[in-house]
Parts: C-alpha cells; structure tokens; sequence
C-alpha cells in the first residue's frame, strides 16, 4: 500500500510538471487545449506565471517530498487541489461548470485525496 501511495504521488508530480512545463514554454497551445483566447500578449505571461509555473511549483514539491521522504510537505499541495475543487463548485453555481470540466475536476479530487491520503500514512510510517 504505502509503495503504490508513493508511485500514484510521483504519477502526480510527474503530471503536475508536465502541465506546469506546456503552460511555461507553450502559453498560447495551453491555453486554447483549456478553451481560453488571448486578448493580448500579456495573456501568455498570466498563464505562464499563474499557471505553468504554480504547476511546475506543485510538480516539484510532491517529488521533492517522496525523493526526501518528507511526505508531509504534501499537504499543501493537496490543499490547492482542494481549493481548486472548491473553485469548481462555486463555478458550478455561477452557471461555469459544463461537460469539458468534468474530466479535470474528477483529477482535481483525485489528486487533493491521494495526496492528503499519501502525507498522512506516510508521515505515520516512518
């Protein structure tokens, strides 16, 4: 059980650097795969510094955590998982939320449960 926490927290780093990496190096592709324009180039720096580099920012953390075995360290990153689930809620009521958002939210919770799960039991084992 606790080697599977710690190869899905690498899954979800790895995956959390790759996001971060196409919002940093690729702004534009990024943001029409999420179904936004640019108005202005100023656009392409908001989504690589609010996005691709908190990506690459959280990405890091949760291997960071699992390579130094500090898997407390993962529980801010699943905080902003939650926070972005709660995010989705409030866009739910607002009228935000259709079927595209289904697949990211469903990893948002996901990735918020599996990392609360893995910082928890891991922390207990050493």
């Amino acid at each position: 059980m606790l080697t599977s926490l710690k190869v899905l927290v690498f899954i979800i780093g790895g995956l959390f650097l790759l996001i971060g990496l196409a919002g940093m190096f690729t702004p534009e592709d990024f943001a029409n795969g999420m179904g936004l324009t640019m108005a202005n180039a100023e656009g392409a720096g908001t989504v690589r510094a609010m996005i691709g580099a908190h990506y690459v920012a959280m990405g890091g953390v949760c291997v960071f955590a699992m390579i130094r075995n500090i898997p407390i360290l993962l529980l801010p990153i699943a905080a902003i998982e939650a926070v972005m689930v709660v995010a989705r809620g409030i866009a739910a009521i607002n009228g935000e939320f259709g079927a595209a958002t289904l697949v990211p939210t469903t990893i948002e919770v996901l990735a918020a449960a599996i990392l609360i799960t893995a910082a928890m039991k891991l922390s207990n084992s050493k």
